[in-house]
């Protein structure tokens, strides 16, 4: 990972940087699959494709080209709570991104993770008045998210649904789950193998819809990367809990038509215990 980082990494040192020249604008094939899996009745997973939508006006597989001549925008969001609860919260995390659309293409790189953390505020309190107009114990929303415009590629989570980078057939997950888990192995309170097999690894540390007392909603980031000709994976934890890394990476590197709803059927085809929703981004 650490190889792929420093190739990705953009270079902070503008006295490092030298004029690029490009033959022509660059084309994102985009792909889009999500499905309710085998044992939950509702999908409380949704998604935001740029231009091309929401799961609110396509639930249906899909797949498209948008050229490159602004910054896109890529989410899923997987929500929390039951039944309709979870189902709207994912909902309104995607109708207010949205709504943000234009001031997230239009910020500058150095306003970019400012407008996105205004972005989870706001998602965040809508969520947290849902939840209190509806009665409800708790909802909430995890966030996947990627920017991508001609020279950047940036990475948003909360939660645990997770982005990764597929180049030079290599598989690499470029965000880090907030989870309690997560907190117990970087306290050394487990290792590697207790986190991965404790029930700690589902219970997740922030979101969106977090009570205003508790943690705060601020999306965590990195990057900016070099946009390069490479594979993006934005996903909910119902893929990753059905499908390791490996079978994930064999999967991107075969050539599907739609490699999106290939990775969902392939985790259906694991057991299919949640919701699992993917989007794939090939530059």
């Amino acid at each position: 990972m650490d190889g792929l980082l420093k190739y990705l990494k953009k270079d902070s040192d503008p006295k490092n940087k030298k004029e690029e020249k490009t033959s022509g604008t660059r084309v994102l094939k985009v792909f889009v699959s999500t499905d309710v899996g085998s044992v939950r009745e509702h999908n409380e997973d949704d998604f935001f494709v740029d231009e091309l939508g929401t799961r609110k006006e396509e639930n249906e597989f899909k797949f498209g080209s948008i050229i490159l001549d602004k910054r896109r925008i890529f989410a899923v969001c997987d929500g929390m709570g039951g039944e309709d609860y979870g189902e709207e919260a994912s909902a309104i995390s995607v109708e207010i991104l949205n709504r943000y659309r234009d001031k997230i293409i239009e910020a500058s790189q150095e306003e970019l993770h400012d407008t996105v953390d205004n972005y989870c505020v706001a998602a965040n309190n809508e969520i947290c008045e849902m939840v209190r107009q509806r009665g409800a114990n708790q909802s909430g929303s995890t966030l996947a998210m990627v920017t991508v415009d001609e020279e950047n590629i940036n990475l948003y989570n909360i939660g645990d649904s997770r982005v990764y980078i597929y180049y030079d057939d290599v598989l690499t997950q470029m965000t880090e789950d907030q989870t309690l888990a997560m907190k117990k192995l970087k306290a050394n309170i487990y290792t590697e193998e207790e986190a991965m097999n404790s029930p700690d690894i589902h219970t997740i540390t922030s979101f969106l819809g977090v009570d205003s007392r508790g943690i705060g909603p601020h999306s965590v980031s990195s990057g900016p990367y070099k946009t390069e000709p490479m594979s993006i994976l934005i996903c909910s934890d119902g893929l990753t809990d059905m499908c390791t890394d490996e079978e994930i990476e064999n999967i991107l590197g075969e050539g599907h038509e739609n490699p999106a709803d290939a990775l969902v059927r392939q985790a259906v085809e694991n057991g299919g215990y949640d919701n699992v929703t993917c989007i794939v981004i090939q530059i």
